[in-house]
């Protein structure tokens, strides 16, 4: 578990912000314990899976998101190395915000360590991760990125135009690509400290730049919807999440079984915790 840190209830300037421009950056969203947890494991992680990732760069055939390549190494899953990364989706500094933007029903959808290397190129083009779906509330998928590293704009950084989360057109990347990479009109890079996080609409056109620095850039990857999505649909949850998911909240964060929504959007094969199956007699469908 992550310490009982104080909540990030959204202020009224970040809610305006995150609307107007899609993200807002939090300072601190780990505390010192668990970025230090979530450091140890990802160089786990990273260790695990290290050869396979070059086996796949030396075959020149390369499979997974997220630029995975030669200039970026992409872990997903990493919760089945060590269960903090689950903790981590469940943080309770980012929870009310993460809520706040994409409703009560809320479901992690992704967990992704990744690595992009010290003097390595832009792994990815200027793009959005899907056409600018709109709710007059909520965003339909808001990421959370933790930089487990101090981060600055040598380092290849993500980077974003803020605003274009209201545009139609998607980003000109044939335009802005290679040396041009870097002069989309509006581009902001993102950096922060060590344990800070960025909040932001997938919306938003967004890249990576060449990572020039002699550092590699270390991040936590999470994504969240609406729990309506369905996510387990080939199948059921891995019992690691399961074992993890151990209160009707948690069922609901990791998609298994909703606490405010309805009934059958809930997965069958997985049994209803005690306090759970009353909250099912109540609901209607």
């Amino acid at each position: 578990m992550i310490a009982d840190i104080s909540p990030a209830e959204m202020t009224a300037a970040q809610l305006t912000q995150f609307r107007e421009e899609g993200y807002i950056l939090i300072d601190n969203a780990l505390d010192a314990d668990t970025l230090a947890r979530a450091r140890a494991a990802y160089e786990k992680v990273q260790s695990a899976t290290e050869q396979a990732w070059r086996d796949m760069v030396q075959s020149g055939v390369f499979k997974g998101g997220y630029g995975h390549g030669p200039d970026a190494h992409t872990m997903g899953n990493p919760y089945e190395h060590d269960t903090v990364f689950l903790d981590i989706a469940d943080n309770p500094r980012m929870m009310p915000l993460v809520e706040e933007v994409i409703g009560p029903t809320v479901q992690t959808m992704e967990i992704v360590a990744h690595c992009h290397h010290a003097g390595t190129n832009a792994h990815t083009a200027w793009h959005r991760d899907w056409p600018p779906y709109r709710h007059p509330q909520y965003v339909l998928k808001a990421k959370v990125f933790y930089f487990l590293d101090d981060q600055d704009e040598s380092m290849g950084c993500f980077s974003i135009v803020p605003g274009s989360h209201k545009r139609d057109e998607d980003p000109p990347r044939d335009d802005f690509r290679d040396e041009k990479l870097e002069q989309m009109p509006g581009m902001k890079k993102i950096v922060g400290t060590a344990g800070s996080a960025i909040l932001w609409d997938v919306t938003l056109w967004h890249t990576g730049t060449a990572n020039v620095s002699n550092r590699d850039r270390r991040i936590l990857i999470y994504g969240y919807q609406p729990f309506w999505v369905k996510k387990w649909v080939n199948g059921l949850p891995p019992e690691v999440i399961v074992d993890w998911a151990n209160t009707p909240r948690r069922r609901q964060l990791m998609g298994i079984h909703a606490v405010l929504g309805r009934a059958s959007w809930d997965i069958k094969g997985v049994p209803y915790l005690p306090e759970h199956e009353e909250m099912v007699k109540a609901k209607r469908f």
